[in-house]
């Protein structure tokens, strides 16, 4: 679970730029919403929420890798599977490097400013700190490459466990980037969000050409009983 974690956080940290771009403007509205005492309550209850979610999801992932590749009638089809689920993670990683792959491209839409005020209403108006981690929560559910090809990852570990720590991982690696953009108002140059975004294409691209060498038998899967994530 360890070695899941620290992928799953490694892959976080490396997104911060284009987690930035898409969510960084929640941050910055709790943060002006926000008398001084609850800000950074309400900054770490956001984070938490979208991690919250992160988890719930992984957790989802994992119990359906568990049922899809673990269960006697469809296990036959485990290696197709596991080689769409490395073919989605390649695809994702293409598309924040930069490659033109317009029907992934279009999910990136949906995250729109107009789409996410009409969808949360209220939790833009009223700062409570209770609506700082329901916005977090609901933040986590919005689609972005990484996690959804994280969830891929996840899904193919055939593990709850191991999903959980993978997007768990996630959540914190992404969480301080959002804390410094609430806390301290930072602003990212689109120029190094481009370069950030593309380095967390390289790092799900890696990911999900291991996924398919581990289906080839090229590399080795690691053992249950190992704190490897089991493929």
């Amino acid at each position: 679970m360890l070695t899941a974690f620290l992928t799953g956080l490694i892959a976080g940290l490396l997104n911060t730029p284009h987690c930035l771009g898409m969510c960084g403007g929640f941050p910055l509205h709790l943060a002006k919403s926000s008398r001084q005492g609850k800000a950074v309550l309400r900054q770490l209850l956001f984070v938490t929420g979208k991690t919250f979610t992160y988890i719930f999801l992984g957790a989802l992932a994992g119990a359906l890798g568990v049922v899809l590749l673990k269960d006697s009638a469809v296990a036959p089809l485990a290696p197709v599977l596991r080689t769409a689920a490395g073919v989605v993670t390649i695809l994702f990683g293409l598309l924040m490097m930069g490659f033109r792959l317009p029907s992934i491209k279009a999910l990136q839409r949906i995250s729109e400013a107009g789409f996410v005020r009409s969808l949360f209403g209220g939790l833009f108006t009223n700062v409570h700190p209770t609506a700082a981690l329901t916005l977090g929560v609901g933040v986590g559910f919005l689609p972005c490459p990484l996690p959804m090809g994280m969830l891929a990852v996840a899904a193919v570990s055939h593990n709850v466990l191991q999903g959980m720590a993978l997007m768990a991982g996630v959540g914190v690696g992404t969480a301080p980037g959002l804390l410094g953009a609430g806390l301290f108002g930072v602003s990212l140059d689109r120029r190094f969000a481009k370069v950030g975004m593309r380095a967390a294409g390289v790092a799900l691209l890696v990911i999900g050409l291991m996924t398919l060498g581990k289906v080839a038998g090229i590399i080795p899967a690691a053992h249950p009983g190992s704190g490897e994530m089991c493929h």
